[in-house]
């Protein structure tokens, strides 16, 4: 055990400076990937094995960041604290499953219970109200249905394990997708996939533990996408002057030219509609991380009387590196997911 202390030491110092100065320095990141790779290729692991591993890690911190559920640096250092686990578990398909759900469990219940405790009565009533609209239950539904299931038989063809918390991700792909990329040809796509799936796998779904999966997993996505999302863009957004604004912060207000006129548009995506809305505007910045040229713009315009508000509301960043720490741990001393582990006591 004595080999993982030196990532761990050096995982505690970047979640440090990640709570204190939202940094995550490649650096650290460069010792971490050398460190691994000498300390598999040490202890013997197959090389086409462990590329193999390589290749998925890479491609799962990539689609993550991509899809928003966390920063380039996070990914960089999912991956590299994946190559420093222990060389028996590299054998298993599930490996990268395993640590998603080691991350990924901690960090919704530690949210969750921030978020009840901090809101407000009258916002989480609010909030339920949204999260259950029947258009939401019948999307989500369909996407269970279709996509999610079909990707996991995929999954399951080639070996590899699935459970809620990957359903979940599988879901939080395909809606992501929908909304970014809204069109009627998309979204009959996944009504499309559902009907696929309930024509071959009609014996399967006609059963009370598809049932069951299926309410389970649709609820949990209901709660989490919709439910945590608006309680934590009421409680983890704060206004920043403009001319504070600094690069890497994600607004939560869009600035949009309409017709000449620079106005803030809220960019809490609570709807398909309101995100087709949105997509309508021309922004004068990146939507996510705002860069250098960004900030430069927008200064000069706020310089210019072109913009006339001196705030604008900017997301309150959530230090994830620390639950990238945890979840790598969890993974060592439980030789995999910690969740699978507490099941043999339920």
């Amino acid at each position: 055990m004595l080999e993982f202390l030196f990532p761990i030491v050096l995982g505690l110092i970047i979640s440090y400076e990640d709570f204190k100065k939202s940094l995550i320095k490649n650096k650290y990141i460069v010792i971490l990937i050398i460190y691994g790779i000498l300390f598999q290729l040490s202890f013997g692991i197959f090389t086409v094995v462990f590329l193999k591993f390589m290749i998925f890690s890479f491609f799962i911190s990539f689609l993550f960041w991509h899809l928003g559920l966390w920063s380039a640096a996070d990914g960089k250092l999912f991956f590299a604290l994946s190559l420093i686990l222990p060389t028996s578990l590299y054998v298993r398909s599930s490996l990268i499953t395993d640590y998603l759900t080691n991350v990924f469990v901690p960090i919704f219940l530690f949210i969750t219970a921030f978020l009840l405790i901090r809101s407000k009565r009258k916002v989480i009533e609010e909030s339920l109200k949204h999260t259950f609209k029947p258009y939401n239950f019948l999307i989500i539904s369909v996407i269970f249905i279709g996509f999610a299931s079909l990707l996991a038989k995929l999954f399951g063809f080639f070996g590899i394990p699935t459970n809620f918390l990957i359903y979940i991700i599988f879901m939080f792909i395909a809606y992501e997708i929908l909304i970014h990329f809204f069109t009627a040809k998309i979204e009959m796509f996944f009504i499309l996939l559902a009907i696929i799936r309930i024509i071959i796998d009609y014996k399967e779904i006609y059963t009370i533990s598809f049932l069951y999966n299926f309410t389970i997993t649709v609820v949990l996505f209901l709660f989490f996408r919709f439910f945590i999302l608006r309680l934590a863009f009421k409680s983890y957004t704060k206004n920043v002057k403009i001319n504070n604004l600094e690069e890497g912060m994600i607004l939560a207000e869009g600035i949009v030219n309409k017709k000449g006129k620079i106005e803030k548009l809220n960019l809490f995506q609570s709807s398909l509609i309101q995100t087709l809305q949105q997509k309508k505007y021309k922004y004068i910045h990146e939507l996510g991380e705002i860069t250098k040229e960004d900030i430069k713009k927008i200064k000069k315009l706020k310089k210019n009387n072109k913009i006339k508000f001196d705030d604008i509301l900017v997301y309150q960043k959530q230090p994830f590196a620390i639950f990238l720490l945890v979840g790598y741990i969890l993974t060592i001393l439980f030789n995999g997911s910690f969740v699978s582990w507490l099941r043999t006591f339920i």
